[in-house]
């Protein structure tokens, strides 16, 4: 005991801070780290950083790491001279307040993804915030094998042996909760090979099972608006599911089968590797074989189930049945023995025999929904990080006619966050290389001031690999919380 009260100690306060506070893009985060000790301590060099850290782990993946560890965000805090002993010696017994001020940024830096992508909207989405993962209150759907996590670090060095690195004597961690803002997206350009999603699908209808064919209905769904989450994660506004539906009769008199019910629920996955993805992966194939694999984790929530009243059909007439094609184009998936194209795209498909125009029924369903938000349940933002990603899918069944048939459509859903604090020009952190200037003209111009110390500058790798863990070990010190 007599040794554990002599080591010294560095708590990280932050003012108006409590547990479940949130902060977003553009929050300060100011306080003071107090240092401790019970005899005098020496020291060289003093440190005070913002960072942002994303880890995965892969169990059973036997050809990748086990574990991935990517610090992606470091703001170093400028210290005055005046707050430390002009000696260099914290004495024992006193306590020493060095303060900090940090602003959440809106972006992250050029070098926080430095990997190959596949496209510029890759890195786009690389080079933002992303919130914090693993470390909420309630669920937040993601495993245990993805974290990211952001905290405010102090620590205290003394100069090594020549060629050796620092020793550190000291340091102070607070972790905090982290939600960016993140603004809507364009809608993604979603194809038939983008295999998680499905926007409409066609299906033959029959009054009952030995019935002859009454008409093809068609479903097709936009997608709907973000639903975007309130900057501090205690609220979200609501969005709205629109569905087109086309009935084209075998003939005039066929009416359009009733819509009994619409049900509607959430999957959220997260995708996470060992290594930095250059894609957006919950596009493409699922079975696709890609350098840098992930793997994924879902969960599902229910939304709604609504019984569907009468609807008002509109009609019209149409003088040609839909070409060859045009399925195919619309990502609509039917039945084999539904194909209604003739040879050519002159003649139309149904009424070939006769010079009648036949009718098409068309008719929308609007049904506003809202994602649940409970203590227990956590809907964090859609974001693509270099190890880590979030996407949800809204899943919509279609109870059609007498006999009940089902219809299902997979429509890719965006949860964004709000902006409270704009950017600025100057809100942004600076740049690896002006860091570096200020920092060799600090030391020019005063050779005596404490050297603001320089570690885990991912910068310096050229490849796009990560550290191993034994690397880290030497630069790192291991997660504590408060």
């Amino acid at each position: 005991m007599p040794n554990a009260q002599q080591k010294p100690t560095i708590d990280i306060q932050i003012e108006r801070h409590f547990n479940s506070k949130v902060y977003t893009s553009g929050s300060t985060i100011a306080g003071r780290a107090v240092v401790r000790t019970q005899r005098d301590t020496p020291f060289d060099e003093f440190d005070i950083i913002f960072t942002g850290i994303a880890a995965t782990r892969l169990d059973f993946v036997q050809q990748y790491p086990s574990h991935s560890f990517r610090p992606f965000m470091k703001l170093r805090m400028p210290l005055a001279p005046s707050a430390f002993p002009e000696s260099g010696v914290f004495e024992g017994g006193r306590a020493y307040t060095i303060p900090f001020n940090f602003v959440v940024p809106h972006q992250l830096t050029l070098g926080a993804c430095n990997h190959d992508c596949s496209a510029p909207v890759v890195r786009e989405q690389h080079l933002r915030l992303p919130p914090t993962v693993g470390f909420w209150e309630a669920d937040d759907q993601a495993p245990q094998m993805a974290q990211i996590e952001y905290s405010v670090k102090a620590r205290a060095y003394r100069r090594g042996a020549p060629g050796n690195p620092p020793v550190k004597l000291m340091e102070g961690y607070h972790m905090v909760k982290v939600l960016p803002a993140l603004p809507e997206d364009a809608p993604l350009d979603i194809t038939l090979g983008d295999e998680r999603y499905r926007l409409s699908r066609s299906k033959t209808m029959r009054k009952n099972l030995f019935s002859a064919k009454a008409g093809k209905l068609t479903v097709t769904a936009t997608q709907p608006s973000a639903v975007m989450l309130a900057a501090d994660g205690h609220g979200a506004s609501t969005s709205t599911a629109r569905i087109g539906l086309r009935f084209a009769p075998n003939s005039d008199e066929t009416a359009p089968p009733k819509i009994n019910s619409v049900s509607g629920k959430i999957t959220a996955a997260t995708f996470f590797g060992a290594a930095p993805t250059d894609l957006l992966p919950n596009l493409g194939s699922r079975s696709a074989y890609t350098a840098n694999p992930s793997l994924s984790y879902t969960t599902t929530s229910s939304l709604f189930s609504k019984p569907i009243g009468k609807l008002a059909w509109r009609q019209r007439n149409v003088s040609d049945g839909p070409c060859c094609g045009c399925s195919e184009s619309l990502g609509i998936e039917e039945d084999a023995s539904e194909t209604d194209c003739s040879e050519g795209h002159g003649g139309g498909g149904r009424g070939q025999s006769s010079n009648e125009r036949l009718v098409e029924h068309a008719t929308v369903l609007a049904i506003p929904f809202s994602i649940p938000t409970s203590n227990r349940r956590l809907f964090l933002p859609t974001f693509h990080s270099c190890l880590i990603s979030r996407t949800y899918t809204l899943h919509l069944s279609l109870s059609l006619g007498p006999t009940n048939t089902g219809m299902s459509l997979a429509i890719p859903l965006q949860i964004g966050v709000e902006t409270i604090h704009r950017p600025r020009l100057d809100d942004g952190p600076p740049s690896f290389e002006s860091a570096m200037a200020e920092d060799e003209e600090a030391e020019i111009n005063a050779p005596r001031r404490l050297r603001i110390l320089r570690v885990l500058e991912m910068e310096h790798r050229n490849d796009s690999l990560l550290p191993g863990y034994d690397e880290l070990s030497r630069r790192t010190i291991g997660v504590a919380y408060s």
